[in-house]
C-alpha cells in the first residue's frame, strides 16, 4: 500500500501580485511531512471561478487529500465557497450550523454581510474556527480553511488526527564540503539504495564565506537509510580529506 499524496491550493489574487507572502503552504507542507504525507503539488491561483473549480477537480481526482487557502470570507472577490459547490456539481445553502457557529461568535454584531459565511456547499463537513467564528468545511477530499495564516493553522491542527498516517522518514545531515566535490559519490549512493530519496541543499556560511550542504536521506524507515546515509557520509568525508592536502 503506497502512502497517502496531498496537494495544496492557495487561493488569492494578493499572493499572485506580492501584496501579501503566503506561509500556508509552508505549514501545512511540514505538518503534512510529520504525519508521513507526501505532498505532491502546491500551486498559487487567482480569485477567478474557472481556474479555482478546474484546479480543485484535477486534484482532487489526483491526490488523496487537497488542502485549499484562502477565499472564503464576506467580500465579493471571496470566491472558493461557491467554486467548491460548483467543482463537486453541489448547490450552495445555508448551513445551520455554521449560522449557530456565526451568530454565537459575533452576537448582536451579527449581519446579513456576515451570515454569507454561512452559505457553504450542500452536505460539507464543517471545521470549527474558535478564533473568528466563521467555518472552514470538508467536501469529498477536499480540505478548505480561510487564508488568514493564524486561522489556517487552528484549524488544520484540529483535523490533523483525522488524516491517514503515512511512513515518510527524514534525515538531515551537514556536508563538509560543497555539493561539486560530491556530486559523482551522491549518483553512486542513489544508484546502490534506489528506496533512499537524497536531497542536496547548498548553503553560503557567512562567517567563513564557504559553501556547505544539508543532505537530506527520505524513505520509509530509518533502517531503510542508515546504509545509504552511511555510505554517502563515509566517502564525503574521504573526498573532504583529500581536498585539505
Amino acid at each position: 500500500m503506497s502512502d497517502p499524496t496531498a496537494a495544496v491550493i492557495i487561493i488569492g489574487d494578493e499572493i499572485l501580485s506580492g501584496r501579501t507572502r503566503d506561509i500556508n503552504a509552508n505549514f501545512i507542507a511540514a505538518r503534512l511531512h510529520q504525519r508521513g504525507i507526501a505532498l505532491k503539488r502546491i500551486i498559487t491561483v487567482p480569485d477567478e471561478m474557472d481556474v479555482i473549480v478546474g484546479t480543485v477537480r484535477e486534484y482532487s481526482e489526483s491526490y488523496d487529500a487537497v488542502f485549499s487557502c484562502g477565499g472564503i470570507g464576506a467580500t465579493s472577490d471571496d470566491l472558493t465557497r461557491d467554486a467548491m459547490a460548483l467543482a463537486f456539481g453541489r448547490g450552495m445553502e445555508r448551513n445551520k450550523e455554521a449560522e449557530a457557529m456565526l451568530c454565537a461568535y459575533y452576537q448582536e454584531r451579527i449581519n446579513d454581510l456576515r451570515l454569507r459565511m454561512a452559505d457553504l456547499p450542500e452536505g460539507c463537513e464543517l471545521i470549527a474556527n474558535e478564533l473568528s467564528g466563521a467555518p472552514g468545511f470538508v467536501i469529498k477530499n477536499v480540505y478548505v480553511f480561510p487564508g488568514v495564516p493564524k486561522l489556517m493553522q487552528q484549524m488544520f491542527l484540529s483535523i490533523e488526527e483525522k488524516l491517514p498516517q503515512g511512513r515518510i522518514v527524514t534525515e538531515e545531515v551537514a556536508s563538509p564540503i560543497g555539493e561539486t566535490l560530491f556530486a559523482d559519490l551522491m549518483e553512486e549512493a542513489l544508484r546502490r539504495y534506489p528506496d533512499v530519496k537524497i536531497g542536496s541543499y547548498p548553503e553560503l556560511d557567512e562567517e567563513s564565506g564557504k559553501w556547505r550542504c544539508r543532505l537530506t536521506f527520505t524513505s520509509s524507515t530509518s533502517e531503510a537509510i542508515a546504509p545509504s546515509k552511511a555510505f554517502l557520509m563515509t566517502e564525503i568525508e574521504k573526498r573532504a580529506k583529500e581536498a585539505l592536502k
